[in-house]
């Protein structure tokens, strides 16, 4: 009888650092990836280059995350205010626009109004980015260079290249100058957004080049805005679909925040927000950010008695890795109860990997969650959300990020408290 990989194995084999490291196929994805930034980079300096970037993501610059999400708070309620009066709302589109406008901020330090339909060149630009990518991917023919760099998606991939990184150098440029200009050790020079970091190790200590600085920059906006949106798109989406769900979620909001759904929101109480925590776990087991993770094997490795040779490119999909019966059953069923304490303390490390596993597991993973947990939270407080379309009817399409195959229709209604 065929032996299944278990994933016990893919946890044995995620953890080994010198055995997996990046995926060729990561020249395919635009040249907008294919740089020397942290997702791209092979073993020892893909491990150099984490340990400088591990302080962007400290628990005392999530705080100023944090606040940068907060701050767009009233923009989004103004959005979903509007939106009140129709029969329904497509969330795609304004989900990932709120989505970029708080990374662009908590990352690069500036607003760019992108809500508000401002910046339309630089976020038009990431969004055909992220298509061109896609294509590429399927089109086999194009793969390789010689004859992608001929196609007029190559020419076309370049025009949305020069305003993308255009934006980043300037506004790292500004950054810069005004970092400078600050005395060294004097307070203004504490870190207060990931740039502000990056400049540290590109001006203090002397680690990263400019360009460094500009590809991880462009790394952490075009891949952090798409999978944030796509997560908070899936979990509106199935909150609006089980009433029953959503009027516990507005128990516990409730109940840890008050009625006054204008007041403020802390990192307390995103910690005390137990039941949410469950059910946005729920939504990435059925509906993953990631449509797959590649690796290349370095060497020579045995899984379940196969043989994969080094030089390997494998592919992990976390949304079939979920749908496990032995871990989780009934895998089509959405059951927040799954991951309460008593229940995911019996779910093996790498059944459940909405952000990868193993030392290459997503740096931002953090940052996302609470992103993810905070739009969700800020909606939640006003509205109560109703989702139009069954899930048969909206159906995951595996790309670079797990999306539909139809947008999702949901009406908004305000609360009555």
């Amino acid at each position: 009888m065929e032996k299944e990989v278990q994933p016990d194995s893919f946890r044995q084999q995620a953890q080994r650092l010198p055995r997996i490291g990046r995926c060729n196929g990561f020249h395919l994805c635009s040249l907008h990836l294919k740089e020397e930034r942290l997702a791209s980079l092979d073993s020892s300096q893909w491990k150099e280059r984490r340990k400088l970037l591990a302080p962007c993501f400290q628990s005392s610059m999530l705080k100023g995350y944090l606040m940068s999400s907060t701050r767009m708070r009233r923009n989004w309620s103004n959005f979903c205010t509007e939106e009140t009066d129709k029969e329904f709302t497509f969330v795609e589109n304004p989900i990932s626009l709120c989505s970029l406008d708080i990374l662009c901020e908590s990352i690069l330090g500036v607003k760019i109004g992108a809500l508000q339909s401002e910046a339309e060149e630089y976020v038009s630009s990431l969004h055909r980015l992220l298509d061109v990518a896609m294509s590429r991917i399927w089109k086999f023919w194009q793969w390789p260079d010689f004859i992608f760099h001929r196609s007029n998606t190559y020419r076309e991939n370049l025009q949305y290249l020069r305003i993308a990184r255009g934006f980043s150098r300037n506004t790292i440029k500004e950054k810069k100058l005004s970092y400078m200009k600050r005395e060294m050790g004097d307070d203004s020079r504490r870190p207060k957004c990931l740039l502000d970091v990056l400049l540290k190790l590109h001006i203090e200590d002397r680690e990263l080049d400019e360009e460094g600085v500009r590809q991880e920059v462009d790394t952490f906006i075009s891949a952090g805005h798409e999978s944030t949106a796509v997560t908070v798109k899936w979990a509106l989406y199935l909150i609006g679909l089980y009433p029953e769900v959503q009027e516990k979620i507005h128990q516990e909001l409730d109940s840890v925040l008050g009625a006054d759904s204008e007041g403020p929101l802390s990192i307390d109480h995103l910690k005390e927000l137990k039941y949410l925590d469950c059910v946005l776990k729920e939504c990435n087991r059925l509906y993953p950010p990631a449509g797959a993770i590649a690796r290349k094997i370095s060497e020579d490795i045995s899984i379940c008695g196969y043989k994969i040779p080094k030089r390997t490119h494998v592919i992990v999909a976390p949304f079939f890795v979920h749908r496990d019966e032995d871990v989780f059953p009934d895998p089509e069923k959405f059951d927040p109860e799954r991951f309460l304490p008593e229940n995911s303390a019996r779910i093996p490390d790498c059944a459940y990997i909405p952000f990868a596993a193993g030392p290459r597991d997503c740096i931002g993973r953090v940052f996302a969650e609470m992103e993810v947990k905070i739009l969700v939270c800020h909606i939640l407080r006003s509205f109560s959300l109703h989702s139009l379309d069954s899930r048969d009817q909206v159906l995951p399409i595996i790309k670079l990020s797990l999306q539909s195959s139809q947008p999702a229709r949901i009406k908004f209604r305000r609360r009555q408290q």
